[in-house]
């Protein structure tokens, strides 16, 4: 795959030629790498879809002056869906009847926050969503005195004296992947600490937008699918349940002894989930899986 740049944000792209699109939106510091299984598998699960593997805002190749802000990148992600809506409107020349006017979304982390945004500024731009991992905190922290801003003087003072593959290694094993995905890790970690914080306390501290919750159309759609890994912080399930309260029709999924990064460590278990639930909006049947609601 070529790496493609629309605006500034890079992509990979799969089966441009099919209509149907399923965008892929990962964790927070990370970058699109971390769907390498699910190139890898696009032959056997998602061979009918136009599969879109974007680097989020501030994030791999996506990089922009400004702070980042997950408001800020869930608009420029919102433009980058539409002109591809557009693109692929004049390029089939299709009556108005098949006009593709919404897209699939699978987000992990962060990429599921700005997910939500997008949800709430633009619902009807999302045919099925497919959320994991969420982070979204009971309260906004004061920015100064924020566990961020203390982590990032530590950090500062302490971590940086230690050599490359100390901090590599912690997140290796913080997200629980091989260490065959070194060199992808270390390239994203190689960021300003100022950058580091801000995309660390934007994710740590999203709130979900007051209005959804007095959107009907929003409330009750019955598209998405929230999951949440057993083995992950008890944050991710807090946010998961939190969520499914205020999207009531929506799934909520647990996965036994599922990580943050469980699309490449059980991608078989992922892949299944995710197409069965876009193509038949059904849970796959597995022992590992347990249905909340």
């Amino acid at each position: 795959m070529t790496l493609k740049v629309h605006n500034n944000l890079a992509y990979e792209e799969i089966g441009e030629d099919n209509n149907e699109i399923i965008l892929f939106l990962h964790s927070k510091i990370v970058s699109n790498w971390i769907w390498i299984k699910q190139k890898e598998k696009y032959c056997k699960y998602f061979k009918n879809y136009h599969c879109i593997f974007i680097d989020l805002p501030h994030h791999g190749k996506s990089q922009f002056e400004e702070e980042f802000s997950i408001e800020k990148s869930s608009l420029r992600i919102i433009d980058f869906i539409m002109d591809l809506i557009n693109a692929k409107n004049d390029k089939e020349k299709i009556n108005d009847f098949e006009k593709i006017n919404s897209i699939n979304i699978v987000a992990l982390g962060l990429g599921g926050s700005i997910a939500i945004e997008i949800l709430n500024k633009k619902p009807q731009l999302i045919k099925h969503l497919i959320l994991s991992g969420l982070e979204i905190a009971p309260k906004k922290e004061d920015e100064g005195d924020s566990i961020i801003n203390r982590l990032g003087k530590t950090k500062a003072e302490y971590l940086n004296e230690k050599p490359d593959q100390f901090i590599v290694g912690a997140y290796l094993r913080y997200y629980g992947i091989k260490k065959d995905y070194y060199d992808y890790l270390e390239e994203d970690l190689d960021l300003p600490i100022k950058k580091e914080k801000e995309i660390a306390f934007e994710s740590f501290n999203y709130i979900i937008p007051k209005n959804i919750k007095k959107n009907k159309e929003i409330c009750e759609k019955e598209n998405i699918l929230i999951i949440y890994g057993n083995k992950e912080d008890l944050a991710s399930a807090y946010s998961a349940i939190k969520l499914k309260s205020i999207l009531k029709n929506a799934r909520l999924m647990e996965i036994n002894k599922g990580n943050h990064l469980w699309n490449m460590i059980d991608d078989e278990l992922f892949n299944q989930i995710i197409i069965g639930f876009i193509e038949k909006e059904k849970i796959f049947n597995h022992k590992r899986v347990k249905i909340i609601d």
